[in-house]
């Protein structure tokens, strides 16, 4: 029975070994795997890994607070609008094309043969001022002074330059001397189409001896028109003013025409200065403003000074030709 007892330890005593040795090779083996997998690691992987780990340890700021509605009340500032969106820019036109020009030799061609030849070639070159102008100067010739009138308001909306032509100023002028239709399409044409030349024309209609009393008067009610002050210039301001008074002009306007005024002007102002019958006197001569013949005086000389100085400016007329 002791020999039964001795083996039964022996072989109890001898299960706790292997376990152990079991245990002990297992960890050697686990131990072996790990250095492998480290061995074999990719390190780019490692890198992202451990930059993902940082991320996440690292408390992320709060987001910023929105101002409740008490604290805006109290500060009294007013909530920002949203910036307005802007509108998409639009594309430029395109530059306009010059307009079509007639030939030298077209235009003399046509000049030769008349307005019917002109007209046509006006139709081919509609915006050419050299054409309009020839057919106006035509048609004037051809005493068509209506069409002639027409095609001068055309050649000055294309040409507003073309006011100051010497040819169709004459054309302007016979027909406002003509019968009463053909006269108010030439005053018309004056007052609206001529820029500050109209004025100028209207001006010379009042004062020259060669028109008659009708055309003079309506001539210068047309003057008397807002819209047609607005083109004048200051010297014909000042001038059909000084043509208006009845009694003698103020010191204000002597002082307008010595800075302003023209030989227009200056024709006023010497009557002025100039003694004149006394009334109920046949032979006596009387001052008609005799307190302003100091101011008078000095306005006549500042406007001849002025218009010699113009004078000696111009080029001699031999090299403007040129």
């Amino acid at each position: 029975m002791s020999g039964s007892v001795s083996h039964v330890g022996e072989s109890g005593l001898g299960r706790p070994k292997a376990a152990a040795t079991l245990a002990a090779l297992g960890l050697l083996a686990a131990t072996g795997l790990v250095c492998g997998a480290v061995a074999l690691r990719d390190p780019t992987a490692v890198t992202a890994l451990e930059q993902g780990a940082s991320a996440s340890a690292s408390p992320s700021p709060p987001p910023a607070a929105a101002p409740s509605s008490s604290v805006r009340e109290s500060s009294g500032a007013p909530a920002p609008e949203p910036a307005p969106a802007l509108a998409p820019a639009e594309p430029e036109a395109p530059a306009k094309a010059p307009p079509a020009r007639a030939q030298p030799a077209e235009l003399e061609s046509a000049q030769a043969a008349g307005s019917a030849a002109l007209g046509s070639l006006a139709q081919r070159y509609p915006e050419d001022p050299a054409v309009l102008r020839a057919l106006a100067v035509a048609q004037g010739r051809e005493k068509a002074m209506a069409a002639a009138l027409l095609t001068a308001q055309r050649l000055f909306e294309v040409a507003p330059e073309e006011a100051t032509n010497d040819e169709l100023k004459q054309i302007i002028l016979r027909a406002a001397n003509g019968t009463p239709d053909l006269a108010l399409t030439a005053f018309d044409l004056m007052a609206k189409h001529m820029g500050s030349r109209g004025p100028d024309l209207l001006y010379e209609v009042v004062t020259a001896p060669k028109f008659g009393d009708w055309p003079r008067d309506h001539a210068s009610t047309r003057l008397m028109e807002s819209s047609v002050r607005q083109l004048a210039s200051p010297a014909l301001l000042v001038a059909d003013d000084l043509r208006r008074l009845t009694e003698c002009p103020t010191k204000a306007m002597l002082a307008r025409a010595r800075e302003e005024g023209d030989v227009r002007a200056l024709h006023y102002i010497k009557a002025l200065g100039t003694p004149q019958p006394c009334r109920g006197h046949r032979t006596r001569k009387c001052l008609r403003c005799g307190p302003l013949q100091k101011e008078l005086r000095a306005t006549a000389g500042a406007i001849e000074k002025r218009k010699n100085d113009k004078a000696a400016a111009a080029p001699p007329a031999a090299s403007a030709a040129r």
